[in-house]
């Protein structure tokens, strides 16, 4: 049986943390034990001096997941792995507080299978978001809305999908020149 956990880290550092649970994982011998390690991220398209990038940002900034592997419910080995994996001070798992008479115990949280299929869910929308369609059609009239050609219309000759690109003619100064644009700096032309 396998389960999730949540650890909480400081926001910024998930890669990092990701990078030492790897570490540990194969160092100790624990592959079979630890599944995977994972940081649910979304892809934001920006443009940055005029380049469009598409970037990784963390869906859950400071935290990090890790699939461990359960044998039976006191398997002291899954305990002992979130012990190593909490002692790098970087992580902290998420605990739940429960309550035993007069004793309070803390014991690791589990996500839900209900959390975590929504997670997984949301990881494979956002890598077909990356795998996204061409929004142009080669031939088709566009408006350049953005750069030094702002305000311009020309024709699309060829399409480069794989970096979000596509060459266009436009009438400039009398004569046709080909230009290479990004996909966010062009419109449909109105009308023609």
């Amino acid at each position: 049986m396998r389960k999730w956990y949540a650890f909480r880290t400081q926001s910024g550092r998930e890669n990092t943390v990701k990078g030492l649970f790897e570490k540990l994982r194969v160092e100790n011998g624990l592959e079979e034990k630890i599944i995977s390690i994972l940081i649910p991220t979304e892809t934001i398209p920006r443009v940055k001096k005029g380049k469009r990038l598409l970037e990784e940002k963390p869906l859950f900034k400071g935290y990090v997941l890790v699939e461990i592997e359960h044998g039976s419910e006191e398997d002291p080995t899954v305990g002992e792995v979130l012990e190593l994996l909490s002692s790098t001070g970087l992580a902290r798992p998420i605990l739940a507080k429960e309550k035993d008479r007069r004793e309070i115990k803390y014991t690791f949280l589990t996500l839900t299978d209900a959390e975590v299929s929504k997670i997984l869910e949301t990881q494979e929308r956002e890598k077909e978001k990356k795998e996204q369609e061409v929004p142009f059609l080669v031939g088709e009239r566009v408006k350049v809305v953005e750069g030094p050609f702002a305000g311009m219309e020309g024709e699309i000759k060829e399409i480069f999908a794989e970096r979000g690109k596509m060459k266009v003619e436009i009438t400039f100064f009398g004569r046709v020149t080909s230009v290479v644009l990004d996909f966010i700096q062009v419109e449909r032309a109105s009308g023609r």
